[in-house]
Formats: C-alpha cells, structure tokens, sequence
C-alpha cells in the first residue's frame, strides 16, 4: 500500500487540478477574477499563516523580497490574467493553454537567466503558438483574435516566471515553507476583494458555494499537497510529464458535470501544444539521461 500511495496522489494531483478549470468557468458565471480568486486562497493562506507562525521558520532577510515577487507573480498576478482570460476561454482551451508553461519556462531562462536550451525548443515554442492562435478562433467565427487567449497565455509565462523565481527558495527552506510563504504573500493583496466575495458567499446558492469550496479545500489545498508529495517521491521531472493529461480530465469532468465539450479549434490546438509540448520534454528528458 505504501509503493502504491505516491502513485495514488500524482493521479489525484492530475484529477483535482483538472477539475479547477471547469469549476472556475462555472464560477465566473456570478463572479469576478478577483473575488474568485480570494474565495480559492482564503482558507490556504490563513492556513498558511498558522503554519509560519507555529513554524517558526527563520527567513533570511535576503530572501523576503523573492517571496514577496514569487507571490504576487506566481499567486496573485496568474490567477488575476487566468481568471480574466476564462470569462471568454472555454475550460478545455485554457488547460491546454497553461500546459505551454514548461516552454515558456525554457525561453525565459534562456533570455533573461542566460541558460542554455537546446535548438529543438524552438521548434516546440513555435508549435504552442500555433495551437493558441487556433484556439482563439474557438468562439469567433470571423477569424478575429479572442483576447481572453491573450490573457491565459500571460498567466502561462507568469507561472513559468513563478518556476524560476522560487526554485533557490525551495533548495534552501523547502517545498512547504516555500510555498506557504509564497501563497501567504500571494494572497493579502487580494483582501481587497474581501467585501465582494463575502457578498457572494452571503446571497449565492449552495451549487456556487460547493463550486467555491472545491476550489479551494480539494484544487488547492489537497491539490498541492499531492503535489508536492508526488515531486519529493518521484522527482520534478518524472512527475512534471504527467501534468500533460490535465487538459484530458479538464475535458472529461467538463462534459460530465457541465455537459460541455471543446470544439474543433480547441481539440486541434490543443493536440499542437501537447504533442510540441510532450515532444521537446521527451527529448530533453532523453538527453539528461
């Protein structure tokens, strides 16, 4: 039972974090960006506060700005352009889109942390473009570009930002400090929402509110945690190659809860982003070996 228990939680990590997308399409049917936003993090970074005060982890003084920065990229500014660009992106098209990150993250070490990255990137950066210029189309019949692909395709470079930004902090204090920290810094400027989500959550039905408390407790809160435990047992890598079947729970919880399914654009570019996507880690994975 022991062996099969990481196995277990990387499949739930898959599962849950696929549930998020239609779940935020849902809610942003009667709420805006930000308050959802809060509504998910509220429970995580009180939590998160508890857990540094009886933690009582020294931070060098040093590293309190990259936490601050990891936070507000990584929590507050990516779920802001992520839940803006799902009011018009379907929840199938903006998993796919999200999933270009691992790309995104290769050509902003190689600009800006002077990195080194293998020819065949580029190949599979130009293959995510293509795929989120068809998915654009997905809502417009006139060949006009969706801004809302815009939006998520921002929140894909921040998270991959995010990825280089706390990777010294997790090597010095850890996955769970880094990240609680992070998701404590992440979440304050968003109680200036505080007043419309406690309306909501005061006048709305209890489908938006089980909705709400999904988000939060099962996506976030148990979401990481498996998360995390999956990248401690198998190693970043390894588990990082199965956050390529998030669009295909994202699509089948879709339909079976909400009766939706993508449409020819989303189903096209998004197999271009996966299969460019998986290709390159392949690859790259195949030359670290």
């Amino acid at each position: 039972m022991k062996n099969k228990l990481p196995h277990f939680l990387l499949f739930l990590t898959i599962v849950v974090w696929g549930s998020s997308f239609p779940v935020m399409s849902f809610l942003l049917n009667v709420l805006e960006p930000m308050p959802l936003a809060l509504g998910r993090f509220l429970l995580p970074g009180i939590l998160s506060f508890f857990f540094i005060m009886f933690s009582k982890k020294i931070i060098a003084y040093t590293d309190i700005f990259r936490f601050v920065l990891a936070g507000l990229i990584g929590i507050f500014a990516y779920n802001l352009f992520l839940n803006t660009g799902q009011q018009t992106v379907s929840a199938g098209a903006s998993s796919f889109i999200v999933n270009c990150n691992p790309l995104f993250a290769s050509l902003i070490g190689f600009y800006i942390l002077k990195q080194k990255v293998r020819n065949y990137f580029w190949f599979g950066i130009f293959g995510c473009i293509v795929g989120v210029l068809i998915i654009s189309l997905e809502s417009h019949h006139d060949f006009s570009f969706n801004q809302g692909v815009l939006y998520i395709l921002i929140a894909a470079i921040l998270t991959s930002s995010y990825f280089h930004i706390i990777k010294p902090l997790v090597n010095k204090y850890g996955a769970l400090t880094t990240f609680c920290f992070t998701l404590l810094f992440g979440t304050i400027p968003m109680l200036f929402w505080l007043n419309n989500f406690y309306s909501f959550v005061t006048s709305t039905s209890s489908d938006m509110l089980l909705a709400i408390t999904w988000l939060s407790i099962i996506c976030t809160l148990l979401g990481y945690y498996s998360w995390t435990y999956s990248v401690g047992y198998f190693g970043a890598n390894k588990a990082s190659f199965f956050l390529f079947l998030i669009p295909v729970f994202s699509i089948i919880i879709d339909f079976i809860i909400f009766y939706k399914l993508p449409n020819f654009y989303t189903l096209i570019g998004g197999l271009i982003i996966l299969s460019s996507v998986l290709t390159i880690m392949i690859l790259n994975h195949r030359d670290n070996q």
